[in-house]
């Protein structure tokens, strides 16, 4: 009969393989959704795209004020021009309204060059970002490529594994099922330690010969006096 801590050793490495397994998958998929310096990359160029839009609304803004000047101005040119108005005080008014109206048309057209250039600065900051992030999308694709690879490749072992802890797992009684997932929890995942020179190779305490004779019994589970994992003879 074969020994009852054989099967819980066997069980031991399929589960250490696995918490591998686990702890690899999950870095990965952390260094897919999570690359921060994409992130940042990402959220530059979306930063400078709204600048550059709230710039085109501004220039936008200051073309229909400037067309709203433009029309009074030629609306009260007009009536300057036409002759209707004859009271002097009236064209004195009107030709001062008229200056007022260019004075702030000159000042919303310079408005309009310096947002004009703004613009041309945010566009070329934009295109040179964006570029950035491309390059650094196209590093990341290709770095995901071998990292999904591997995640597939992980997934298949796994498969293996858990199919193969199934078939170790009927080996072994419902009972000592529960102690070994116990001692997982409370022994770092270490259930089991196997003895060389007569030494628990986990702590390292002396385990005495007739321990080390009920190891050996495949009727019996025998534990280190020290650490209390299960002790396995080989």
């Amino acid at each position: 009969m074969t020994n009852m801590s054989f099967h819980l050793f066997q069980l031991q490495k399929i589960d250490l393989r696995i918490d591998q397994i686990d702890a690899r998958v999950k870095k990965i998929n952390d260094l897919i959704e999570n690359n921060a310096a994409l992130q940042e990359a990402d959220s530059l160029v979306k930063k400078v795209e709204s600048e550059v839009a709230h710039k085109n609304s501004e220039i936008a803004d200051l073309e229909s004020a400037a067309n709203a000047k433009t029309i009074k101005i030629e609306q009260s040119e007009s009536s300057l021009y036409k002759g209707n108005i004859q009271n002097p005080k009236e064209l004195a008014d009107l030709q001062k309204e008229i200056a007022s109206l260019k004075h702030f048309l000159a000042s919303i057209e310079e408005d309009q060059l310096n947002k004009l250039d703004e613009l041309e600065t945010l566009t070329t900051e934009l295109e040179k970002h964006k570029h950035t992030h491309q390059s650094m999308f196209d590093d990341w694709q290709k770095a995901n490529s071998s990292l999904m690879i591997e995640l597939e490749e992980l997934k298949k072992e796994k498969e293996k594994l858990t199919a193969e802890r199934q078939a170790v797992l009927n080996q072994v009684s419902p009972e000592n099922q529960s102690l070994y997932e116990k001692l997982r929890i409370s022994k770092n995942r270490i259930a089991v330690t196997s003895v060389e020179e007569e030494s628990c190779i986990i702590c390292g305490a002396e385990v005495t010969a007739a321990d080390i004779q009920k190891a050996k019994s495949a009727a019996n589970l025998t534990t280190c006096a020290s650490c209390g994992r299960i002790l396995y003879t080989g």
